[in-house]
Formats: C-alpha cells, structure tokens, sequence
C-alpha cells in the first residue's frame, strides 16, 4: 500500500470517538473503533422544494466496500490528535449501514477494526477511551477493485452474477471483508450465488467476528476459517526470518485449504474459476504475489482478482 505518499496529501477535519470499544475477538486483541466525525446536514427547504440536501456530506464519499480513511491520534500526554498512524484504515462499516446509522445526525458514524497486536499506533488506538480526539481523513481509494481495469470492482462482479471468493488475514483483511459481506448488493447477490470466505488467524480465540459468523452463513456465505497456531508475532512481508518463516507457513495452509480438496479451486468456490471474482486484503505481499500467481494458473482472470490495498 502506498500509505505514506497518500497520508501526505489527506485532508483532516477533526472527529472523536463516539463509544466504547467493543471486542469482536475472544482474546479481546480485535476491538472494533465507533468513530463520530463532524458532518452537519445542510438543508434546502422552501413551499416548491421539498427539503433537500444542499451539498456533499463527509460519508457520501464513502460508496464502496474497502476504501480507507487516515488516522490521527493523540500521542501520551498530549490532548491534540497530531501523531499520524503509518497506514490507512479501511472502514469495517458497510457503506448502508454507516449511512443508515448518520442519517438523523449531525456527524457522520463509521467503525475500524484495530488489533493491539498490530504494532505501536494500533495498541495506541485500541486503548482509546470514549470521547478521545482523532483527526480522521477524507475517504479514499476505489475499495475492492482490478488494478487492471478500472471498470472492474466488487459492485461489477455482483452485478455481473460471479461466484466471489474472498480471503483475508488479520485486521487488515477482515476489517474490509467485513464491510463487504455486511453490503447489501453482497448479501443480496449470496443469496443466489457462490460467496466464500478464507479467513486467516492463528486460531478460534484471535479470529475477528466470531459471533457473526452464523448471520453470514445464514445469508448465503461459506466461511472457513484457516487456523495456524503456529504463526509467531505480526505477519509481514519486512524480509526477516520471522516473516518469511510466517510467509511459507501461510501460502501452505492457502494452498491446501483453497486448492487441496478433491475437486480442486473448483469446490472451494463453488463453480467456474473462469467466471469467478477474487477478493484479497490483509495477506503479506509475498503471500498475495504467489497466490495471485497460482489463482491465474487455474482460470480467473487476473483482472477480476481485486486488491483494496493499493491505492
């Protein structure tokens, strides 16, 4: 993700948080982040017009699953939001469910998936309190979209009737995956076609929604957790031996767990590789490089293998 060239470039109108925390892990490592940012409602109103909006609020601009907001936090004994985390965040709310939810207020109500485990900003994060100050940026990127083809996204391939496979790891992946299955095209679309979801984590205690789990597959979605224990720390692609220890350890488990039943990718997503759409987020570069490689040698497309990573 090209993170830092976009956080120098980030509008930032001042937000707080609106709630408590609430812990959508058992370990309580994944919290999930309210966020109430600063957006009045400007009316138009008169005997020949009915009231209507007059201009562009802060969350109209969110329209798609996977696009993302920088954060601002307050640093240890400060009381102004000035320290900029060193990644963007994609918005865990579905784009209805964050309008639903800001519709009769003056601010604008979103959510973030944050993992103490995440290094130094998102502990920082995690253990805000109700009311501490944030700056929040404008929201940016095309969500879950081709770096191919910019006609081809999440809101196409539900469209276009695709069986969808989405696989991801950690807050990162799930953060914006949830977004996605919360979507109403989404849930809509899995009620009448393949929808399959990947999820990493060492295991049941560490894994993020836990508990809406059944509401998905209620609705039409497979989950299938990918549990490895034995990954050790943050999974990333910073070239140690750690990481690339946690690399190998997580192209196997994908390997068997996508590709390794008896009828191959073919079962895993429940029909034609050919017309299906892909969905990745939150895997180390390496990781997403070899499985990208590896879903093109069974037939998808590589421009349907969509990315909210890269911006």
């Amino acid at each position: 993700m090209h993170a830092c060239l976009c956080l120098q470039q980030l509008l930032w109108p001042l937000s707080m948080a609106a709630e408590l925390f609430r812990n959508v892990s058992a370990d309580g490592c994944m919290r999930s982040l309210t966020i109430s940012i600063d957006d009045p409602a400007h009316f138009i109103e008169g005997r020949k017009l009915a009231r209507r909006q007059d201009g562009q609020r802060w969350i109209d601009t969110y329209k798609l699953p996977g696009q993302m907001i920088g954060i601002k936090f307050c640093p240890e004994g400060q009381s102004e939001p000035t320290q900029t985390a060193k990644r963007l965040y994609a918005i865990s709310s579905s784009p209805y469910e964050s309008r639903r939810d800001s519709a009769m207020l003056d601010a604008s109500i979103i959510e973030v998936l944050v993992d103490r485990n995440g290094g130094a900003d998102e502990a920082a994060l995690a253990d805000l309190g109700p009311g501490g100050l944030l700056a929040v940026s404008q929201v940016v990127g095309r969500g879950y979209a081709s770096l191919f083809n910019s006609y081809v996204g999440l809101l196409s391939a539900a469209e276009d009737s695709r069986p969808l496979l989405l696989i991801g790891m950690g807050a990162r992946g799930m953060g914006p995956l949830r977004a996605a299955l919360e979507w109403t095209p989404v849930q809509a679309h899995a009620t009448a076609n393949p929808v399959t979801l990947f999820y990493v984590a060492q295991g049941q205690q560490s894994a993020a929604y836990l508990a809406d789990w059944d509401q998905w597959r209620e609705a039409g979605v497979r989950v299938q957790p990918v549990y490895i224990p034995e990954l050790q720390g943050e999974a990333t692609a910073s070239g140690n031996g750690d990481a690339q220890a946690n690399n190998t350890i997580i192209q196997d488990a994908l390997e068997q767990a996508v590709f390794g039943n008896e009828q191959g990718l073919m079962e895993s997503l429940g029909g034609d590789p050919r017309d299906c759409a892909v969905l990745i987020s939150g895997l180390p570069g390496p990781v997403t490089a070899t499985l990208t490689r590896r879903l093109t040698l069974e037939g998808i497309t590589r421009e349907r293998i969509l990315f909210c990573d890269f911006i």
